[in-house]
């Protein structure tokens, strides 16, 4: 870079795990192509991480958010290599593959083996012989969008859709399967029927095709990947993220809105203003909305639409003999059916041994979700004597707890609704106007881990490309 060139610089609006990531790669493409670019990263809350966030307590691990991700993403596990971290990889036990639902007021296990699943009672014989019918099932002529709930029942019923397809898609998403665009929630399904003509079909072709190159896939997490943590929580990937780009962090560093001028973003904060040449929204679209109305309205009206459901967290540690039925697990969902308020509860020190003392058990129960917004109205103590009841009648539990904590996320999952990847539309031709502008994080792309990281990398080549064109 010439001597006297003005430095550039990339803000960067959001410190949850999307911020971060997006901020440390860009930050190894500027010094890969050696560019003259500095950095600054904003905000709002006075610490990191976002809900990627870790409280270790008593030898309990308690997460704030997510539990862990799948190793079906290379993308992160290269970004986990660059930081450093593969050591620090903790692998879900192989007892996590077994996974629960709560039916007719009794803990059933999910066969994933076709032959056990039948002679299983997790759902009743007419409704296993309509799944059955999926592989005669004709695919679907047009392509237009359909819920999540729509495409289960069409292809599998409405017994699965209700008692098996409802559970699994709340405890993910925390959504309702009724009002969830499958393009947008699972576009490998619509991917599957259109190349194989059903997912029968799809599995049989992908059983074949495995035979064939030998490799082995799913694992103890479910199709496709095994779920992995690190040694001390999932907070060891934001706080190491944190702490490598903490020069460049300013917490408690709200911002009110955006403008362009100049040529250049104008971020506007309590007390300064910060000129931009690249600007990297990683906050939730809500608040990206009002950052942007003085630059499109129109934009920031679809941001507005894109709606987020509350999700609390209760953490319980219980000594391991006033646990009465077998933990032994990933955990137990359970349909709104049931007259159950929880979505489910996983069960921690199962899927990751030593997440719990010895002797005791560790379970997170989750509660809220789109069908239960109302969640936010009870006190921290009314949730969690709601989750006590629920633990109780689920796995028995015949003691009080040695250890609570509650995470509250008022706004906690983005649904990604009929017509959210229309609203993603809009931000990416927005981005192609005003170059040096990214949308990023949990609101548009992918509500995990994985789908940040992924999305990160996006932005960072993004970055890379338009500062080789200057």
């Amino acid at each position: 870079m010439a001597d006297g060139v003005a430095k550039r610089r990339v803000v960067i609006v959001g410190a949850g795990v999307a911020g971060l990531s997006t901020a440390f790669l860009i930050r190894e493409k500027i010094r890969e192509i050696g560019s003259n670019v500095d950095m600054v990263i904003l905000e709002a809350k006075p610490y990191a991480g976002g809900s990627t966030r870790t409280d270790l307590v008593n030898g309990y691990t308690c997460e704030w958010g997510p539990n862990g991700f799948l190793d079906n993403e290379p993308l992160t596990l290269r970004l986990i290599k660059m930081l450093g971290m593969e050591d620090r990889l903790i692998r879900a036990n192989e007892a996590s593959s077994r996974r629960f639902i709560y039916h007719n007021g009794k803990m059933r296990e999910i066969a994933l083996n076709p032959v056990k699943f039948i002679k299983s009672d997790i759902v009743s014989l007419p409704i296993k012989l309509r799944m059955a019918l999926e592989y005669f099932i004709p695919a679907r002529k047009n392509g237009d969008d359909e819920t999540v709930y729509e495409f289960g029942r069409r292809r599998l019923g409405a017994g699965f859709a209700k008692y098996l397809l409802d559970p699994m898609v709340s405890g993910i998403f925390a959504g309702n399967t009724k009002e969830l665009s499958l393009k947008a929630v699972f576009p490998k399904m619509v991917e599957m029927e259109k190349k194989y003509g059903g997912l029968f079909k799809a599995m049989f072709a992908r059983q074949k095709e495995t035979r064939k190159n030998g490799k082995k896939q799913g694992g103890p997490a479910g199709p496709g990947g095994t779920l992995h943590t690190f040694k001390y929580g999932m907070g060891e990937l934001t706080e190491t993220l944190a702490e490598k780009l903490k020069t460049d962090l300013r917490l408690s560093s709200p911002v009110k809105s955006v403008v362009k001028e100049d040529g250049k973003f104008t971020v506007i904060t309590e007390n300064d203003k910060i000129k931009a040449d690249y600007l990297v929204l990683a906050c939730p679209s809500y608040e990206t909305s009002r950052m942007i109305r003085d630059i499109d309205k129109k934009v920031a009206g679809y941001l507005d639409e894109i709606e987020f459901a509350p999700v609390d967290v209760v953490c319980h540690g219980f000594k391991s003999e006033n646990v009465g039925r077998s933990v032994d697990g990933f955990g137990v969902l359970v349909p709104r059916s049931e007259g159950i308020r929880s979505l489910g509860t996983l069960w921690s020190d199962s899927i990751f041994p030593g997440q719990a003392p010895d002797g005791y058990h560790l379970f997170r129960t989750i509660l809220g979700g789109a069908c239960d917004p109302e969640i936010v109205n009870l006190e921290d103590d009314a949730l969690n004597d709601v989750a006590k009841k629920d633990l109780a009648r689920l796995i028995d539990i015949t003691n009080e707890p040695y250890l609570t904590k509650v995470f509250r996320h008022p706004k906690g999952i983005a649904q990604y609704t009929i017509g959210h990847l229309n609203k993603v539309a809009a931000t990416e031709r927005m981005e192609r106007v005003l170059p040096g502008l990214c949308f990023t994080g949990v609101s548009y792309r992918g509500v995990s881990v994985n789908g940040c990281i992924k999305d990160a990398f996006r932005v960072a080549d993004k970055f890379r490309d338009l500062e080789k064109s200057r």
